[in-house]
Parts: structure tokens; sequence; C-alpha cells
């Protein structure tokens, strides 16, 4: 019997120190190791999220964020709608600034649809409510810069979060 015990007390020693282990070798705990940055490049995956959620978090002054692609105001991507959704419900405002160029854009619409893009993003508030990472936008405005191409259209330059005090 005392045989038996002990070796009950081992097969479960082991298993204890195996558990510890894999809880801290878990790929779900994720620690970021990066320092919030002030700039980033859109890119439509999770760690763009992540690192936008960790920027705002950190409550820097301003998060810009730089596109790889070019942007029209009408075709912003689903994943930035979100973000600015999430400064609306956290009573901030998206505003579209255009650019500074005398030249005026080839189609008069396109700050009709930029407006048109926000409204559709204010109706996936309510997806958002449940995402904790997007409530770090919330204590934020956007500016979404606008610039003309070389062929003279408007696109989206950068889109700025500017923390509200």
């Amino acid at each position: 019997m005392h045989s038996f015990l002990t070796r009950l007390q081992t097969v479960l020693a082991v298993m204890a120190i195996v558990g510890l282990v894999a809880c801290q070798a878990s790929p779900s705990a994720r620690v970021s190791s990066n320092p919030p940055k002030s700039t980033l490049h859109f890119a439509d995956l999770q760690g763009f999220d992540r690192d936008l959620a960790d920027s705002l978090s950190t409550r820097l002054p301003k998060v810009e964020v730089a596109f790889y692609d070019r942007i029209t105001p009408s075709s912003i991507p689903q994943r930035l709608q979100l973000w600015m959704s999430s400064v609306e419900a956290g009573g901030g405002s998206v505003t579209v600034v255009e650019p500074n160029s005398r030249l005026t854009a080839k189609s008069p619409f396109l700050l009709i649809s930029a407006i048109s893009t926000l409204w559709t993003a204010s109706k996936l508030v309510r997806d958002i409510s449940t995402e904790a990472q997007f409530k770090a936008a919330q204590g934020f405005d956007a500016q979404i810069l606008l610039k003309q191409d070389d062929k003279g259209d408007s696109v989206v330059d950068k889109v700025v979060f500017t923390h509200r005090k």
C-alpha cells in the first residue's frame, strides 16, 4: 500500500509539473513585447488590431495609421471602420479632412461617399460592443486625412487617432 501511495504521489507531482509547463508555454497567453507605436501601417490582419489596441491603450497623444495600398474614402476597410465606430461609441468624433490643394477632386461625390462609409461604420457599433480591444479607441477622436494622388483623385492619406482630454 505504501508503494502505491508513493507512485500515486509521483504521478500527481509529474502531472502538476507538466500542467504548469503547458500553462507557461500556452500560445493563447499573449504578452506584448513590442513598445506601443505612434505610427502603424494598416494591414487587414488581426495583428493590426492588437498593435492598434496596444498603442491606444497606452494613451499616446496621437496614433497615425498609414496605408500600404491606395484607399479611397468610399472603400475604407471594415476592420478600420470598426475602430472608428468605437471612437463614436465612446463619444468621440470621426471627421474627414480634405486635401489643402486647390485642385478639385474628379468626382464631387467622393466626400459624400466618405460620409456614407462613416454612416455604415456607425451601424457596426453593436458588433464591437463585445470586443474588449476596440474599447481602447473610445477615448479618442479620429480624422480621415485625404490627399490627392498623381491622377488628381482623392485618396486616404492616413487616419489619425487623437486622445481626447
